[in-house]
């Protein structure tokens, strides 16, 4: 017998028998204690997930589109969705663990349990139904022992599909906002044309061999088989931990009831999911309106929408600026302070456009880094396109810059155009990429000019 595989119970010799039978008799108290702790421990992720989307979404998705753009939004969601399933388990096992100690206790104070016979205000008719349709207490208590154990088993066996669901779509994302970006075109393409020949063959491969007649076929059967080892390695190492708990209920549940049961945990998952998925995109998009829509109303144009996030004065305090931002909507001052933020996702772009030059190796790390900086600001004073209604800012003067609590890097100017009506007036920030003859915009801010009288 090999090491890596435990014996199974008839293996277990007398004294193993007896203290795996003490483990089970006494788990009650460990899963009190371990619910209580994965519900405070789930209760601490959304804040963490927030940070972390925000991070993401600010760095990789203003400047950025298709999959990449969405896959970041659809990983958040699954995550948060998975936590509030995986709350509702541990809470579930949490109460009922609980009743169940509270009908120990008291099996324990009447040993006898409910004596049907001396329950009173009631006929012997309606005692003997109660006798039928209750049964006696402590045939309940075991039957909700049973219930507690397997809800605690289910939602540890949840926990794994959220290491595995989160992994991959870390190495998806990975992939998108890495890989992409460093990759020309035509060869991404032919990458994703790969990537979904191998998803359809995989998938037709599962609906192929689970047929009866292939898979009692020789060939079928080695088929099979290495199909099922592939499936092992996108587990992620979960696997034979998660095949323990899986493979109790297919052997000791009927397929009928199995299924339903199955059914109704992925329709309260998936309906959870979409439900915070679409609460998460309006969120993150303010302009987005799913079921509150109007019929003369539209947020997809900078230039005639108010977004709150691009006015300092109105952006709540410890969030990040979208794309850029000026200091109110009202400016009674005759200038405007600018800050441009500079997400990573616009960095692929300055990169292809601006390479960095190549440095004398004499020249010392002190006087390599002022001339990068140097050099850094220049190349920003020609791809950074600022327009105030008419007027062109060609080099606008731009300084590096970390703003707000969470140190947002980006660039700041102040801008004194004098060509300010009284009245709205719009700001426009663009990148001239010098490969195109059109500046590509980055965003539109309008504002009102009151002069101060």
């Amino acid at each position: 017998m090999s090491d890596n595989n435990p014996p199974s119970a008839s293996q277990l010799t007398p004294d193993d028998q007896d203290k795996l039978r003490e483990l089970t008799t006494q788990s009650w108290n460990l899963e009190l204690a371990i619910s209580g702790v994965a519900m405070f421990a789930i209760l601490q992720l959304p804040d963490l997930l927030e940070y972390a989307f925000s991070y993401i979404r600010f760095n990789f998705l203003t400047q950025t589109d298709g999959p990449a753009a969405m896959l970041p939004s659809l990983a958040y969601s699954l995550i948060r969705a998975t936590c509030y399933v995986l709350f509702a388990a541990f809470l579930a096992n949490f109460v009922m663990r609980a009743f169940w100690v509270g009908l120990v206790g008291l099996l324990a104070v009447f040993p006898s349990g409910i004596r049907y016979d001396r329950i009173p205000f009631s006929t012997p008719y309606a005692q003997q139904r109660l006798s039928d349709e209750l049964g006696p207490l402590d045939r309940y208590i075991l039957w909700l022992d049973k219930r507690c154990n397997i809800v605690f088993a289910l939602a540890f066996q949840f926990v794994f599909f959220l290491i595995v669901v989160a992994v991959l779509y870390m190495l998806g994302l990975l992939i998108y906002l890495v890989v992409q970006p460093n990759v020309p075109a035509n060869v991404w393409f032919g990458v994703k044309i790969a990537l979904g020949t191998l998803v359809a063959v995989f998938y037709i491969a599962i609906i192929v061999l689970s047929q009866k007649k292939i898979k009692e076929t020789p060939r079928g059967i080695q088929l099979n088989y290495r199909l099922t080892k592939l499936m092992q390695l996108m587990a992620l190492g979960t696997y034979k931990h998660t095949s323990y708990v899986t493979n109790t209920f297919y052997s000791n549940i009927r397929p009928g009831k199995l299924f339903q049961t199955f059914a109704l945990f992925m329709v309260v998952f998936f309906v959870t999911f979409i439900l915070e998925y679409t609460a998460d995109t309006a969120k993150s998009n303010g302009r987005a309106s799913f079921l509150n829509s109007r019929h003369l109303y539209t947020a997809r144009i900078d230039s005639l929408y108010i977004n709150p996030a691009s006015y300092d004065s109105q952006r709540q305090e410890g969030t990040s600026v979208d794309v850029a931002s000026i200091q109110s909507d009202v400016i009674r001052e005759p200038y405007l302070r600018l800050f441009i933020g500079y997400p990573k996702a616009l960095d692929t772009l300055l990169t292809r456009v601006a390479p960095e030059p190549v440095w004398s190796d004499t020249l010392s790390r002190q006087e390599r880094r002022r001339l990068f900086a140097t050099w850094s600001r220049q190349q920003i004073q020609q791809l950074i396109r600022i327009t105030v209604n008419d007027s062109v800012y060609t080099q606008p003067d731009l300084f590096f810059t970390k703003a707000g609590m969470q140190e947002q890097r980006g660039w700041q100017t102040v801008l004194v155009p004098g060509n300010l009506k009284t009245g709205s007036n719009l700001l426009r920030v663009s990148v001239q990429d010098p490969r195109k003859k059109e500046a590509d915009e980055m965003v539109a801010i309008p504002f009102w000019y009151v002069p101060e009288p």
